[in-house]
């Protein structure tokens, strides 16, 4: 699908179903593979990941496996974004998952599985707010994204 027919959709669809849009968005950037997405796909792909691993799983199998550059790439975005706790929360999961300490042995330090937990419950009462924010990033580049 083009990203000018998911456009589309997206305008026509009511902010409840908005999960369905979200999920072709992902399924073309996925496509595009991960050298050739520009910067705004690239964030509006981590937060849909973030958001999506709270929902199923908890937010920390996310941060668990994230490039740190993409979550750096974000974090920097939101900290110009006008919701500030947004991207308090975002941040507030960043650590080094990847550190030998940690790989292969998950024994990571009860602080952070404290604070994912506490992401996971903001990210469930403000389900309805982080999908109508997609939805505005989205709309935002559209121009930068449609003719991709």
């Amino acid at each position: 699908m083009e990203f000018e027919k998911l456009y589309k959709k997206l305008e026509e669809t009511d902010i409840n179903d908005f999960y369905h849009v979200d999920m072709d968005f992902m399924l073309e950037i996925i496509k595009m593979g991960t050298a050739d997405i520009p910067d705004c796909l690239r964030i509006y792909s981590v937060i849909s990941q973030w958001y999506g691993n709270s929902l199923r799983g908890g937010v920390w199998t996310y941060y668990e496996i994230a490039d740190m550059q993409d979550l750096q790439l974000t974090a920097q975005y939101l900290s110009c974004c006008l919701w500030k706790e947004f991207h308090q929360m975002f941040c507030l999961g960043i650590h080094d998952y990847q550190s030998p300490r940690f790989v292969g042995n998950f024994n990571y330090p009860q602080e952070w599985i404290d604070e994912s937990e506490s992401i996971d419950k903001w990210i469930w009462n403000n389900e309805q707010k982080l999908g109508e924010w997609q939805r505005e990033f989205l709309l935002t580049y559209r121009d930068e994204v449609c003719p991709l």
